[in-house]
């Protein structure tokens, strides 16, 4: 196991939770859950775990991620939520299109009854779940309609029902749809059942009880087991629903953890009694009280439109509060709380997510330590000035000389900063060259650099050798701009010339990296096993895939575009209809104008103009 990450997988914590792997790239690449996280994670690093895409994760995972809950229910529903937002390569054995169970009730009916959906909307009903155990919820649910008689039907079987239906005859309804019900009475049944859903199965589990004693005095044992089996059923279902917030409520918690100036807040979101969302936020150098950093923390996490719960929770009193809950007010159009519980539910919350934010500060200062010593052994080499933060790299496309592009990409302390990815679309006179690509790139960003300096990056990697390099730095020298540049290549063979003869693609000899600078001739070899060139490979293979991605984009636009086009009057409809009718152009001049006009669905004249801008093709 790779050093860095053996320490990192020994210091997980031994609680519940969910586990993220993350490639050289940053991208999640599995997601799991454990019991025990440290136990679980270790696994795949011994060879105990026999899965046979197990080998796989392994020689890409470059890091790991843990969000902590406090039990196995919770794990298992933000594990399936994890792996919908992020799509792991490594997880498409848990794709599934379906949801999990949720029960809704419309309360604006008159007569409201509990309907299983897959996905919830936003349709002012009320959502109880999701239900991880579907043979549970359909039992529980069954056992409901023993105790409280709601209606079952559909809207369009109950509105045209004459006579009531068997579910009256056997007691499982009141028959609201041919009978006088009291509306207060049936609300009652309904605040019962919405009860028995949130964890309080107290009533049921009497009945059942009842049952199964009157059962085994009359000697009637298969039905007392049965009734012993439904006890059983109850109980993990109440247990399930009671593990996070058993009124189903909305609520977030921020907690903090600190170590002098260096700080992290973590906040858990939970909607419908369900945690839902944990958000990290890591802060350097910060001066100010804790309670100051976390009220700040939560206006700006509000301020970023999400949606705001009526109970915010937080581990001690905010010392601006009455302006913050004032300002939380107005956005949310509604009340606000912040409060602090001491003991129950809320409190057991706010301590799990006092648990993250100490488990990610863990986790992320690590790595920061370990980006140090990569941008250390970087500048080293490179002879560089100070330790690069950010690091970006040039790449060019030009495929068989057509449709040159440029793009760069950034990095910030080892992660990719998208936002300040660029793509060029070059166009040079004369036959497409990649040294005057490098140039043009190099002017349109340093122009913009020349009015704001502080786009520069600490180092810009060409990918190339010695000649691309001296191409931008030509241009770098132009502009008068201090500014870290070096090549990086690839060489053939051992001597630094180009392949011969008889070397092979496989040999290792044909994978030496160099790094060319300005202020010597002759090209440094990296060590392919230091971490600090694979940090430098991962900067510039991103930086390839992002103009190829960039280069094929551009290429399957114009492959797309055809001579119709070109024809007023066919629009991207008309287009479409008569390819999809003809299946191609030459199918089309062939065919006679009614038929091209009835396919397009236009006038004989246009089809007429049509076959004539063809024919003259």
């Amino acid at each position: 196991m790779k050093e860095k990450l053996h320490q990192r997988v020994s210091k997980l914590p031994t609680r519940t939770g969910v586990y993220l792997m993350r490639d050289g790239k940053g991208e999640v690449i599995y997601v799991g859950k454990a019991k025990n996280l440290r136990s679980r994670v270790k696994s795949y690093f011994s060879g105990s775990d026999e899965r046979h895409t197990v080998p796989y994760i392994v020689s890409r995972v470059e890091d790991i991620e843990v969000i902590l809950t406090s039990g196995e229910h919770e794990a298992f529903v933000l594990e399936r939520d994890l792996i919908t937002q992020y799509k792991p390569r490594y997880n498409i054995r848990l794709k599934d299109d379906k949801s999990y169970l949720h029960v809704r009730i419309d309360r604006k009916a008159q007569w409201p009854k509990l309907e299983l959906v897959r996905r919830p909307v936003e349709d002012g009903a009320d959502y109880y779940g999701p239900f991880t155990f579907s043979y549970e919820l359909r039992t529980v649910l069954d056992l409901i309609k023993k105790v409280v008689p709601l209606r079952t039907c559909r809207d369009a079987v109950f509105y045209n029902r004459q006579r009531p239906c068997l579910e009256y005859q056997i007691r499982r309804c009141s028959g609201p749809c041919c009978l006088e019900v009291d509306p207060s009475e049936y609300q009652s049944w309904l605040d019962q059942a919405v009860r028995i859903l949130e964890g309080n199965t107290d009533s049921i589990t009497e009945e059942l009880l009842r049952l199964m004693d009157q059962a085994s005095e009359e000697l009637r044992f298969e039905d007392a087991s049965l009734y012993r089996d439904r006890l059983k059923i109850i109980d993990n279902f109440s247990t399930r629903q009671a593990s996070v917030s058993p009124g189903g409520e909305n609520r977030d918690a921020f907690a903090y953890y600190r170590e002098e100036r260096l700080i992290v807040v973590s906040v858990l979101r939970v909607r419908n009694g369900r945690l839902a969302e944990n958000h990290n936020f890591c802060l350097e150098g910060v001066e100010i009280p804790s309670d100051e950093v976390l009220a700040s923390a939560i206006s700006q996490f509000y301020q970023a439109g999400r949606v705001i719960p009526r109970e915010i929770l937080t581990p001690e009193p905010l010392e601006s509060s009455e302006g913050l809950i004032e300002s939380l007010k107005a956005m949310r159009g509604g009340s606000v709380e912040i409060l602090q519980p001491q003991r129950g539910v809320k409190f057991r919350l706010l301590g799990l997510a006092a648990l993250n934010a100490k488990e990610h500060f863990i986790a992320q200062f690590d790595r920061e330590e370990r980006y140090q010593q990569i941008a250390e052994a970087i500048a080293k080499t490179c002879r560089l000035h100070q330790m690069p933060r950010r690091i970006e790299c040039l790449d060019i496309s030009n495929l068989q000389g057509s449709d040159i592009v440029g793009a760069i990409v950034s990095f910030w302390d080892g992660q990719p900063d998208k936002s300040r990815y660029r793509q060029y679309r070059l166009a040079l006179d004369g036959k497409p060259d990649d040294f005057a690509a490098i140039e043009e790139v190099m002017r349109r960003k340093l122009a913009r650099a020349k009015m704001s300096p502080e786009i520069l990056p600490d180092l810009l990697i060409i990918d190339g050798g010695r000649g691309q390099l001296e191409r931008a730095s030509r241009v770098v020298d132009e502009y008068d701009l201090h500014l870290d540049i070096v090549g990086l290549a690839k060489i053939r063979d051992s001597t630094g010339t180009k392949k011969s003869s008889g070397a092979r693609r496989g040999d290792a000899q044909l994978k030496v990296e160099r790094v060319f600078l300005r202020s010597q001739a002759q090209p440094i070899a990296l060590d392919l096993l230091a971490e600090s060139t694979r940090y430098l490979q991962r900067v510039r293979d991103e930086a390839h895939r992002y103009v190829i991605e960039f280069h094929r984009k551009i290429r399957d636009g114009r492959s797309r575009k055809s001579r119709l086009d070109e024809i007023s009057g066919i629009g991207p409809e008309r287009k479409r209809r008569l390819l999809k009718h003809f299946g191609s152009l030459k199918m089309i001049r062939g065919a006679a104008p009614e038929e091209i006009a009835k396919a397009g669905r236009m006038p004989v004249s246009l089809a007429h103009r049509l076959l004539q801008e063809l024919a003259n093709e």
